[in-house]
């Protein structure tokens, strides 16, 4: 596909001393791109896990996540895999960002294109929908080479690094859409356009959040995907990517069309929330498992990240 060319980027703008660290950072994954693609994902499944040992509150995070979604199963190995997996998303990005998507083409296998290929033919807007994987930078690069696509994303607190992301991701991807604007993501499915999302974080209510249930937990979860193909009509088409355990090889998987019954909202959401579940259960140890997702839909429920920073 061919993506709207970006004016240089205003290096004079981003030089003040609080961007140094950020540069400083930059500069470092810069660095450790340098080797092979498979000594880079080898760096990655080792520096992911010291990484999250130095950021001890998302670690805590993962474990309390864990120990909630998957009470019976083995917390620690699922922890340490998918702490390798986001060592290699980080470094897969970085790569990205430096030497390209060309290198991933050879260890790309993309199955069930036809069930997005017929979605687009009914000349309706499509929703890919996924999960939070480790993937979703690479993942992007993957779909956006392919299709036209634009993604939705929460812009991260720091200004440069947000600009970054948005520049670099715009190189495969139409647009990229701050989660809050509906208004795009409407406008461009009703075009027949692919928008894709994860709606699998905590939203809080002033935000569209509504009670629901995610790995038997209440939560509050966005509406939004329910309430945009009411809307629009648009067909949801579940994604779902994968890597093995030493980043040789990426699978991205198109399912059949998830149906949705958007007359009750609260009974959508649910169903979408089911689907991101099933998901997720299918490779747990490539879910980025350090969001808050099971935040407490009211003060009514204990919160299970009091005491943790």
């Amino acid at each position: 596909m061919n993506t709207p060319a970006q004016d240089p980027f205003p290096w004079r703008d981003w030089t003040a001393v609080q961007y140094w660290p950020t540069w400083c950072g930059i500069a470092f994954l810069w660095l450790l791109t340098r080797p092979s693609l498979s000594t880079v994902l080898a760096i990655g499944r080792r520096l992911g896990p010291v990484a999250m040992r130095l950021i001890p509150g998302r670690s805590a995070i993962a474990e309390m996540n864990l120990a909630l979604a998957l009470p019976h199963e083995d917390h620690d190995r699922i922890a340490s895999l998918s702490h390798q997996h986001a060592g290699m998303a980080v470094l897969e990005t970085a790569w990205l960002w430096f030497r390209g998507a060309r290198a991933f083409d050879d260890r790309l296998r993309l199955e069930g294109r036809e069930h997005l290929d017929a979605a687009l033919a009914t000349g309706r807007g499509v929703i890919l929908l996924q999960a939070h994987f480790t993937l979703i930078d690479l993942c992007s690069a993957f779909v956006g080479e392919r299709y036209t696509a634009s993604a939705v994303y929460d812009p991260p607190k720091n200004p440069l690094f947000a600009e970054l992301q948005a520049r670099f991701r715009r190189r495969s991807l139409s647009a990229v859409i701050p989660n809050r604007d509906i208004r795009d993501m409407v406008r461009r499915l009703k075009r027949g356009e692919i928008v894709w999302f994860s709606p699998d974080q905590a939203v809080n209510a002033r935000h569209g959040g509504i009670p629901t249930r995610y790995f038997g937990q209440d939560v509050l979860t966005s509406s939004g995907t329910a309430r945009i193909v009411a809307m629009t009509g648009a067909v949801i088409v579940p994604m779902i990517p994968s890597r093995s355990s030493d980043g040789s090889r990426y699978a991205v998987r198109f399912d059949r069309p998830l149906e949705l019954d958007t007359t009750d909202t609260t009974s959508a959401t649910q169903a979408v929330n089911d689907h991101l579940e099933a998901q997720v259960r299918q490779q747990p140890e490539q879910y980025l498992w350090s969001h808050k997702r099971f935040k407490p839909p009211s003060a009514e429920f204990p919160d299970p990240y009091a005491g943790i920073r």
